[in-house]
């Protein structure tokens, strides 16, 4: 028997548009009233009614009387908003209970969505989570501060760091405390290391926000100035003076090995710097990469030139010259090339018509890599005294 028409469609068509419409409308005006309570939630429970109303619409199959890709999408939009909600259900729960931490985890997960369910403003998500982060700094800054008032130098970090773990906050428990304790560990490590006369590494910084904690950066800096004198091998020699800061005594150090013409020197106190500024700044953020761009030119230069190279060391001397800095003063650089023009001019010649070719485009220097930490070595063993028979031992025949 044919379909009754009514207008253009049989009505079993249209009877079926109808309901898809209501069941769309019905679902919008559920998932629209989950938006609302959501944003408005102060507390889990405030959640539950809406859970339960949109478990109900997704369970009860009367409520979807459309069939087939309607039906489907239907339930999916059903599924993906209880999902939604459960997890911001979690998060405002961690919020009540003061686990800031689980709750920035949870709201950056749900800021990864492409598409809100709930149609949640993604700039809403992240500005939750940023008051959060300021909660759980805060927090951790009340816990910690007792703590950090009686660490007053390097020796106080292994106590400060047993009471920090075994306290009522667990640093895993908190992202914030967590990055405190890991600059505080990271320190306290490279200094009994460098005690016990061990080689180490003292890492990076920059992916720890714990590390802005003035402390920190404090014995940080105590650090350095304890382990730069074996860094660059002038212990016994050119310690840092009383008041010095870590940037005085490298600056300093690098005007005497310029003074000297010691290039090792020079080589040592540039990467240090290096490592140091980029451990701070970030990877290739380095505050004095031109510095060490110029050098890393010049010992290439250096080394060529006694391996009898001269078109290498002359294009190694021209691209310093390039770059050069006040770290290798230009006078050296001028002083090397006018030796290599004089004795080799075929290999000058070449040298000077390669960097023309490529119009001062240069190639990173061979030795220049991303910065891992700053390498500490081991003390180095002092000399065993010979020992000489006391006056009066008798000779053994």
């Amino acid at each position: 028997m044919p379909f009754r028409r009514v207008g253009k469609q049989p009505l079993a068509l249209q009877l079926i548009a109808a309901c898809a419409a209501e069941e769309n409308k019905e679902i919008a005006d559920a998932l629209r009233r989950a938006s609302d309570v959501a944003l408005k939630a102060r507390k889990a429970s405030d959640l539950d009614a809406t859970l339960i109303e949109l478990r109900h619409l997704a369970d009860a199959p009367e409520h979807l009387r459309s069939l087939g890709p309607e039906r489907e999408s239907g339930l999916k939009r059903l599924y993906d908003a209880t999902r939604f909600l459960r997890q911001w259900q979690n998060y405002i729960w961690a919020v009540e209970g003061e686990k800031f931490d689980n709750g920035i985890r949870i709201l950056t997960d749900l800021a990864q969505i492409e598409q809100s369910p709930l149609d949640v403003p993604r700039s809403e998500i992240l500005a939750r989570a940023r008051s959060l982060e300021g909660k759980d700094r805060a927090q951790v800054d009340s816990y910690a501060a007792p703590i950090l008032q009686s660490t007053h130098s390097l020796d106080d970090l292994p106590s400060a760091l047993a009471q920090l773990r075994s306290g009522t906050h667990p640093p895993y428990q908190s992202q914030a405390l967590s990055n405190l304790v890991n600059g505080l560990d990271a320190v306290c490590k490279a200094y009994l290391a460098f005690k016990e006369g061990v080689a180490t590494t003292l890492p990076p910084t920059y992916w720890q926000t714990g590390d802005a904690n003035s402390i920190v950066t404090r014995l940080r800096a105590e650090l350095l100035l304890l382990v730069l004198p074996r860094i660059l091998e002038v212990e016994q020699t050119d310690p840092p003076k009383n008041g010095e800061t870590v940037e005085d005594y490298l600056m300093r150090m690098r005007a005497a090995a310029i003074g000297r013409r010691d290039f090792e020197l020079l080589s040592r106190t540039i990467s240090a710097a290096r490592e140091i500024s980029s451990s701070i700044a970030g990877p290739g953020q380095s505050l004095i990469s031109q510095d060490y761009t110029s050098f890393l030119y010049w010992r290439e230069g250096q080394n060529a030139e006694r391996a009898k190279r001269f078109f290498e060391a002359a294009l190694a001397y021209r691209r310093a010259l390039s770059s050069a800095t006040s770290a290798v003063p230009v006078e050296f650089i001028g002083q090397r090339l006018d030796a290599i023009e004089k004795e080799h001019p075929d290999e000058f010649r070449q040298a000077t018509d390669v960097m023309r070719r490529y119009d001062g485009r240069d190639i990173a220097p061979r030795a220049y890599g991303t910065p891992s930490g700053l390498r500490i070595p081991g003390a180095s063993p002092s000399p065993t005294p010979l020992r000489t028979a006391p006056p009066t031992a008798s000779v053994t025949p």
